[in-house]
């Protein structure tokens, strides 16, 4: 007597599929979550490099603050001077498909220290 098996391929397909898509939406939103914060570092370390360039001119810290504000959007961004380094944190909630399963928080935090003065 032979037995017919097409029956339990299908029925491991069914199990299988919903897992595999959900493992393959979770590696996607992953990588948009490493792609948004690679640009916010991109843009925040061009941000502190343009400071200490352009550290003379008198209105840098809004022209800095103005760059990574059109660069990187809805982020809380701020930047400190003090004792003679210049610190820029920036903050941004990244809203994924699987978001609440990982840390959805994007910090970088850049501080760099001004010329000094000979």
């Amino acid at each position: 007597m032979k037995m017919n098996n097409k029956g339990q391929v299908l029925v491991i397909f069914v199990i299988l599929l919903p897992i595999f898509l959900l493992i393959l939406g979770f590696v996607i939103d992953y990588g948009f979550l490493s792609l948004e914060k690679k640009h916010i570092e991109e843009n925040t370390y061009d941000a502190a490099i343009y400071y200490l360039e352009n550290i003379d001119d008198s209105n840098v810290y809004n022209k800095t603050l103005y760059l990574l504000q059109s660069n990187v959007k809805d982020a809380n961004i701020s930047l400190k001077e003090e004792n003679g380094f210049v610190e820029i944190k920036v903050e941004k909630k990244y809203n994924g498909l699987y978001s609440s399963l990982y840390d959805n928080n994007i910090k970088i935090l850049i501080k760099v220290q001004k010329k000094m003065e000979l």
